[in-house]
C-alpha cells in the first residue's frame, strides 16, 4: 500500500517543479501573485529521486526472495546496475542534484537559471519515460509517449496547483486565463494522444481488461477524467462568461477542486503504476479482481463480451445525467450538488459498465 503513496507523492513533485519552472517564463502581469514556495520547489526536486527510489527497493524486496544467498545491497546494486529503471533512476539523481545545485548557487537572479532548469527538467521526465511501463513494450513509442504525457500533465496541473493554493493577491483572471487556457487545451490534447499510444501498447483488449485491477484503474481513470475537462472548460470559460473572473475567492474554490479532481487521478495511476499490465501473457492464467469477483462471482475465463441488463443500463444514464447537471450547478453556485453529481458521474457508469461485461 505504501509504494502507491510514494508514487503519488513522485507525480506531485514532477508537477509542482514543472509548474513552477512554467511560471518563470511568465511576466508577473500576466500571472496570479503568487508567493513563490521556493523551499517547497527544492523539496519537490529532491523529492523526485527519493519518491522513485521506493519503486527501486520495492523491486529489491522481491528479487530477495528468489536470492535468498545474496544480501539485500548485493540485489540493489544488481537493480542500479542491470535494470533499466535503476539506471534510469541513478541518471535521474543526478539530474536532479544538478536541478537542486542551480537553485541554491543561482538564487534565481540570473536569466539563465530558468532555462537551466527548464533543460535539467526535461531531462529528469526522459529519465523517468526511459523507465516506465509502456517503453518496456516499445523502445520509441513507448518512451515517447509516457515521456509526453508525464510533461505534459505536470506543467498544466503544477502550474494549477500554484495559482489555486499560493496566490496572496490579485488573481489577474483575464490576463492569466489569456495564456493558460490555450496551454490546457494543448495539454490536454498531449495527454489523450500520448495516452492512447500507451494504451494501445500496454491493454490487449481494453474491455477484457477489466476483469483485472489494473483495467478497472484505466476505466475510472478514464471516468474521472470526463468531469475534470468539464471543470477546466468550465473554469476556463464559464467563469470568464458569467462574471468576468471579478469575484476571484469563488474562482479560487473552483480551481481548487479541479486540483482535487486531478489529484485522483494521479492517485489512480499510481495504483496503475505498480499494477501487473494488461498484456497477452497475463490472460493466459486470468486473474479476476477482488471487485469483479464481487461483482459477477468466480469467473472461468476473462474472455468478456458485452451482456446489457436494465440496471446497468439505468446506473450508466444516471451517471449521464449527472454530469449532464454539472454545467448548471457550476452556474448556480452550488457546490455541495456539484460535488455529489460528480461523484455519482464517476461511480454509477463506472459499475453499470463492470456489470455489463461477463
Amino acid at each position: 500500500m505504501y509504494i502507491y503513496f510514494f508514487e503519488t507523492l513522485l507525480y506531485l513533485s514532477f508537477a509542482f517543479t514543472g509548474g513552477y519552472i512554467c511560471l518563470l517564463f511568465v511576466p508577473d502581469r500576466s500571472k496570479p501573485a503568487i508567493k513563490y514556495p521556493v523551499d517547497l520547489f527544492q523539496y519537490a526536486i529532491l523529492g523526485i529521486p527519493l519518491f522513485s527510489f521506493m519503486s527501486i527497493i520495492r523491486t529489491t524486496i522481491v528479487l530477495s526472495d528468489f536470492a535468498e544467498n545474496m544480501s539485500f545491497v548485493q540485489i540493489l546494486l544488481i537493480v542500479l546496475k542491470d535494470y533499466n529503471y535503476g539506471n534510469a533512476w541513478i541518471w535521474n539523481l543526478i539530474i536532479c542534484t544538478v536541478m537542486y545545485m542551480i537553485t541554491v548557487l543561482s538564487g534565481f537572479q540570473h536569466k539563465w537559471t530558468k532555462w537551466l532548469l527548464a533543460i535539467t527538467w526535461i531531462c529528469s521526465i526522459l529519465a523517468h519515460g526511459w523507465a516506465s511501463h509502456p517503453t518496456g513494450f516499445s523502445a520509441t513509442w513507448g518512451f515517447l509517449s509516457q515521456s509526453i504525457h508525464v510533461a505534459a500533465v505536470s506543467i498544466w496541473l503544477g502550474t494549477l496547483l500554484l495559482a489555486a493554493w499560493f496566490t496572496r493577491g490579485e488573481l489577474r483572471w483575464n490576463a492569466f486565463i489569456r495564456w493558460f487556457t490555450p496551454l490546457s487545451i494543448v495539454s490536454m490534447a498531449l495527454i489523450i494522444a500520448a495516452g492512447l499510444v500507451m494504451m494501445s501498447l500496454i491493454v490487449d483488449g481494453y474491455i477484457n481488461s477489466w476483469g483485472i485491477n489494473y483495467g478497472e484503474a484505466l476505466l475510472l481513470k478514464h471516468l474521472v477524467f470526463l468531469p475534470l475537462l468539464l471543470l477546466g472548460f468550465m473554469n476556463g470559460f464559464l467563469a470568464k462568461l458569467t462574471n468576468n473572473g471579478k469575484d476571484e475567492r469563488k474562482l479560487l474554490w473552483w480551481l481548487r477542486l479541479e486540483t482535487f479532481v486531478a489529484l485522483a487521478v494521479l492517485i489512480i495511476t499510481a495504483f496503475m503504476g505498480v499494477q501487473e499490465p494488461p498484456h497477452e501473457d497475463e490472460f493466459e492464467l486470468p486473474t479476476p479482481s477482488p471487485l469483479f469477483k464481487r461483482l459477477h462471482g468466480q469467473m472461468q475465463t476473462l474472455d468478456l463480451q458485452w451482456s446489457w441488463g436494465f440496471a446497468p443500463l439505468a446506473m450508466i444514464a444516471l451517471g449521464l445525467i449527472a454530469l449532464a447537471m454539472l454545467i448548471p450547478l457550476y452556474k448556480r453556485e452550488k457546490r455541495g450538488l456539484f460535488i455529489t453529481s460528480m461523484l455519482m458521474g464517476i461511480l454509477l457508469p463506472f459499475l453499470g459498465i463492470l456489470l455489463s461485461v461477463k
